[in-house]
């Protein structure tokens, strides 16, 4: 693991903004505002938040990440030359006021009250309907349920009020709960009019983790996003778990027992999918594993996209 002197990390605390700046981070990037992502050039996915003041910003298709991070991906830096770009200048850039960061328990019960007051989905409520309108399913997966009405709250502390949502767990390899996805819903089982329907809640650090959507054998397939995965296994015939976004699927780690894998990859203008699956893919293989990736032949398509 990659590890950097404590005197750097302990300075750019709060300076982030400045940091990034004077390092080539168009400021745009840098607003706390939802926009367009300096990585995968998504239009209205990203937002730097900078928790704790440490440069921290999330992308629901890339993940997330810290200042380093940021200049790794952005830039292309390898981890030391950025960590020598900022020692460079650290000092010399103000430090700014830092928002604490929740506590693990708040995040943890926050987590709890809501998987505890969701319940299974049953035929017609809005998570069936959003599905089943899209997908055309009829036997929804035990991780995905129905909260009947979830509080959305917008990047500047509004409250928009409460809607159906699809909760998902997402889990650790070893099955524990890491965090949760959420949809926002109408309750006709459309796409709630927020703005950002999709939502990971914070939870423990999420490192590598998926949704389980069905049993696995010794075939499993893994997709990015809940709605990709579930179309792929209709597609291909094989479960296919969901990783939420592209750096969780790089990230994947298949259960014991499977053997065989396939990957089902987004066509990213960007290739942020198409990277992420194959360096899932190359990791896969050095372990022996059987993989095959299929992604859609039409730049910008997922699985889960009308006429594939």
């Amino acid at each position: 693991m990659q590890t950097l002197k404590t005197r750097t990390a302990d300075e750019a605390i709060g300076r982030w903004p400045g940091i990034l700046q004077q390092l080539g981070i168009d400021p745009a990037y840098l607003s706390k505002k939802h926009g367009p992502c300096p990585i995968c050039a998504g239009k209205d996915r990203y937002r730097f938040d900078d928790k704790a003041g440490r440069g921290t910003w999330i992308c629901s298709h890339c993940g997330s990440g810290d200042g380093f991070q940021l200049l790794q991906r952005v830039v292309g830096w390898s981890f030391s030359e950025a960590a020598k770009q900022v020692d460079r200048i650290v000092g010399a850039v103000p430090a700014g006021p830092i928002v604490p960061e929740r506590t693990d328990a708040s995040k943890i019960r926050a987590l709890t009250q809501v998987w505890e007051t969701s319940k299974a989905v049953v035929h017609g409520d809005p998570v069936w309907r959003y599905l089943n309108r899209r997908l055309g399913l009829q036997l929804i997966p035990a991780d995905l349920r129905l909260h009947p009405g979830l509080r959305y709250t917008d990047e500047d502390g509004r409250d928009l009020g409460r809607f159906p949502a699809m909760i998902a767990r997402i889990r650790y390899p070893d099955g524990a709960g890491a965090s949760i996805h959420r949809t926002y819903l109408t309750e006709d089982g459309q796409k709630a009019p927020v703005p950002q329907p999709k939502k990971i809640m914070a939870g423990k650090t999420l490192n590598t983790g998926c949704v389980r959507l069905g049993a696995a054998g010794r075939t499993l397939g893994i997709a990015e996003g809940i709605e990709t995965a579930l179309a792929a296994s209709c597609r291909f015939g094989v479960p296919v778990w969901a990783a939420a976004n592209a750096a969780l699927l790089e990230a994947w780690v298949p259960p014991p027992g499977v053997e065989r894998v396939l990957i089902a990859g987004d066509n990213d203008a960007s290739f942020t999918g198409q990277a992420a699956a194959f360096g899932l893919a190359r990791r896969l293989a050095q372990k022996g594993l059987s993989v095959e990736i299929q992604i859609p032949h039409l730049v910008g398509k997922d699985w889960a996209d009308e006429g594939l």
